[in-house]
């Protein structure tokens, strides 16, 4: 299954990689201080439309502005950022294309100062909102699962021996719109995630570590810098050979 979580942010790029389901490399991580908020976008709306000649329309390709100002050349489904710095209070995104059709602005509600927050644009045409995730405590070895999928009122979670695509366990269940995280102890090999319904996986919701960061070549955690496996469950997109969930390596 094509990759596709990859995105451009003034911080820095996300990694592309070839696997099953969707995936980024681990996001940069810059300095949050009390007077300022840590936060990265993620593009979880299948369709990014509006109205052109009177009739919604996908806007096709976009960028990320936030507040007016570009933060993301790219911005598409299944995008995530790298984290950026903002002022603590309330902010407005907008997503365009290059002729300057629009979706937003869509107002983020209120971010708390020196906390770290992942925003997810989520709906269809003309209700789109955001998400936002309050980032956990990092802790030696993590799985999460961001339920961002207005579609999917909750979601089961849990984790599977990468090399033989098996033995999917259960570890943990969300409700749309709310970040959960287990730990997996000290450290874990072999790894894989997913999201679905038990111990049954959504259609290209199963990811291994080593699909996330192809350096990762026996799916360990913690990795490098990487301690925790974030699952992002959004709603499907038609046609596309992504999602719905999508996967990154975090601190």
């Amino acid at each position: 299954m094509k990759c596709l979580f990859a995105g451009i942010a003034l911080s820095g790029v996300l990694a592309m990689t070839a696997c099953g389901g969707s995936s980024s490399g681990s996001s940069s991580m810059p300095p949050v201080s009390s007077g300022t908020v840590r936060v990265r976008f993620a593009e979880g709306a299948p369709e990014l439309e509006a109205l052109i000649n009177g009739v919604p329309q996908d806007i096709g390709s976009a960028y990320l502005q936030v507040d007016g100002q570009t933060v993301s050349s790219q911005f598409d489904y299944g995008t995530l950022t790298n984290f950026l710095l903002l002022p603590p209070g309330a902010h407005s995104l907008e997503a365009l294309d290059i002729l300057g059709y629009r979706v937003g602005p869509v107002k983020v509600a209120s971010l708390t100062a020196g906390k770290q927050y992942t925003l997810i644009l989520v709906g269809t045409y003309p209700k789109y909102s955001v998400l936002a995730f309050e980032e956990p405590a990092s802790s030696k070895a993590q799985l999460s699962l961001y339920e961002a999928s207005p579609s999917v009122p909750s979601a089961d979670f849990g984790s599977f021996r990468a090399s033989s695509h098996s033995g999917f366990k259960a570890l943990g269940s969300a409700k749309f719109g709310n970040l959960v995280t287990v730990s997996l102890g000290t450290s874990v090999s072999n790894f894989g995630g997913y999201a679905g319904q038990g111990d049954k996986p959504f259609t290209g919701g199963d990811l291994s570590l080593a699909s996330i960061d192809t350096f990762d070549r026996h799916s360990e955690l913690p990795f490098h810098t990487a301690s925790r496996f974030s699952l992002f469950l959004f709603d499907a997109k038609s046609g596309s050979a992504s999602g719905p969930v999508f996967g990154s390596l975090d601190r």
